[in-house]
């Protein structure tokens, strides 16, 4: 699977992007909802809080890099209480999956950007 880095994307793009997404296309909220996706081959994006137990993280890697499209990992910079406000709920939310972008430009901001310019040292020799 994809990692997304966590400075390639600003949390208030995720959030806002994440709102759309909820609002416009298909979002599964929670740690079973997502490792079920992650079976069905349906996961697009996979967003872990902070606290997200390491097992679910090892779950969730073990089912989506065992064929077809590999959907990207977020990991979203605020525990699992703020990932739940972000998705709209008013509890703690481990692990989120998105099925379906609808409007969202999620996916898009989450993918590493193959146009970026890597830093380079430019180091003579004299």
């Amino acid at each position: 699977m994809e990692k997304a880095t966590k400075g390639s994307a600003e949390l208030a793009e995720v959030n806002r992007e994440l709102f759309k997404a909820l609002s416009t296309g298909t979002v599964l909220i929670g740690s079973k909802e997502t490792i079920k996706a992650c079976k069905a081959r349906a996961a697009k994006v996979i967003i872990h809080a902070s606290n997200c137990p390491l097992a679910i993280r090892r779950e969730v890697e073990a089912l989506g890099g065992t064929g077809g499209a590999e959907p990207r990992i977020y990991d979203y910079p605020a525990n699992s209480l703020e990932l739940g406000l972000a998705c709209g709920k008013p509890y703690a939310v481990a692990s989120a999956c998105i099925t379906e972008p609808g409007d969202s430009e999620i996916v898009r901001l989450l993918s590493p950007n193959p146009h970026a310019k890597e830093k380079s040292l430019n180091i003579s020799l004299r």
